[in-house]
């Protein structure tokens, strides 16, 4: 600049603009930093400051492009920036004009779970209808987790304690860290091959980072598929995991599984003791009434006096003697009656008590009855019937009776 000439502030902060404007570096910059001062507009403009430890700069991010915020922006937020670094000569300042924005580290998991989560729950993952009851009396217990680890030995100790009867199976796998999500669907995979009355899939809580592998999309999927009912026991009552959801109990503590998995012998060797008192005094009781029953059956007669209940029989058997032989013979009459009824009408119809009234009874050789003379001929041989014998005779003549 020659002697005597000078910038006017427009003139500088437009000067500071070109150069600014014509860095190639800054025309796309990739910024970190956390969200301070944040200020939403109706416009849907959002104005903001990003800062580290040091430093601040100023922010914008026009309608246009905040819209496509797939989280809700707020102050604390420690995200990544995509824009361009610009001057606002009006004011003299410069700041970073955002076009997208993203959540950085333990957010953008957050953001990533959530996601994922609200996937897995419209595909009905998490449904409480599918949800199934962990077995009361298990026969085998197959556990997934970190071998030597303080989770598996609590585990293990609290089963023996309370039901050692249980058969325990264990598959051991990695549960945190980069190939940690691999390994657990392979020890899952294993497990899913044994005849198991309960799965457990647990660790011994760690800081929220620590359980990003029971998140994994393919380890849920797989667990929605358990033959066996899972009961999970990975973080602490406020760190949920998707393994968490999809699991059909969740526990805190590696203890509650123990728990949740195996019924207390003491409690059942209580209710097997209860059950027996009870059988006892039901029997008790019945035989108590059964004495009472005896008692009022020894106070019968029959007991007091065998004899007695005998001569009452003898006097019932006797008495239906009588009755029966006078029913015989009121039966007998009645019916002798009726047949002699019945004979008189048979003789009166019968063609021998017309013989015996005088009357005779004609056939031919062949037994045919004649009751007409055009069934005879002269010289034709006939028998007569009479009351005391047969006639055989010859037809020597025939005269038919005049209807006169």
């Amino acid at each position: 600049m020659k002697a005597g000439e000078f910038y006017t502030v427009t003139s500088l902060n437009r000067r500071i603009k070109e150069i600014i404007d014509g860095e190639v570096s800054l025309r796309f910059v990739r910024l970190k930093g956390e969200i301070s001062n944040l200020k939403k507009y109706p416009s849907g403009h959002f104005y903001f400051t990003l800062k580290d430890e040091s430093s601040v700069i100023s922010g914008v991010m026009f309608a246009n492009d905040a819209l496509h915020i797939n989280f809700d922006i707020k102050d604390g937020d420690e995200v990544l920036a995509y824009g361009s670094v610009g001057v606002y000569p009006q004011r003299g300042s410069y700041q970073i004009y955002v076009n997208e924005i993203e959540l950085f580290g333990q957010g953008a998991m957050l953001v990533e779970f959530e996601n994922l989560k609200q996937k897995l729950k419209k595909e009905g993952l998490f449904d409480e209808s599918r949800k199934r009851r962990i077995p009361s009396y298990p026969l085998a217990i197959g556990i997934i987790s970190a071998s030597g680890s303080a989770a598996i030995e609590d585990m293990i100790k609290n089963i023996h304690r309370r039901y050692p009867i249980a058969k325990i199976y264990f598959f051991p796998s990695l549960v945190q860290g980069r190939e940690a999500p691999k390994d657990l669907l392979r020890a899952f995979n294993l497990a899913n091959t044994y005849p198991l009355s309960t799965l457990i899939i647990g660790r011994g809580g760690g800081a929220s980072e620590d359980l990003n592998a029971f998140n994994d999309e393919n380890l849920v999927r797989a667990l929605a598929n358990s033959k066996a009912p899972i009961i999970s026991a990975i973080g602490h009552e406020i760190d949920f995991t998707l393994v968490d959801c999809v699991a059909d109990r969740r526990v805190s503590t590696p203890t509650g599984a123990a728990e949740l998995a195996t019924p207390d012998k003491r409690e059942i060797y209580e209710t097997l003791n209860n059950s027996l008192e009870r059988m006892i005094m039901s029997i008790h009781n019945k035989l108590a009434a059964l004495k009472q029953h005896l008692a009022l059956l020894s106070r019968r007669s029959f007991f007091v006096d065998p004899q007695s209940i005998y001569e009452n029989g003898a006097r019932d058997v006797k008495e239906m003697r009588i009755r029966l032989i006078n029913a015989m013979q009121n039966s007998y009459a009645i019916a002798n009656r009726e047949v002699k009824s019945y004979y008189q009408r048979l003789e009166a119809l019968s063609p021998y008590g017309v013989l015996k009234r005088g009357y005779s009874i004609m056939t031919d050789a062949e037994g045919r009855i004649i009751d007409s003379i055009n069934k005879v001929e002269p010289n034709q041989r006939v028998i007569t019937a009479v009351n005391d014998g047969i006639i055989e005779s010859v037809i020597t003549h025939k005269e038919k009776k005049s209807d006169g």
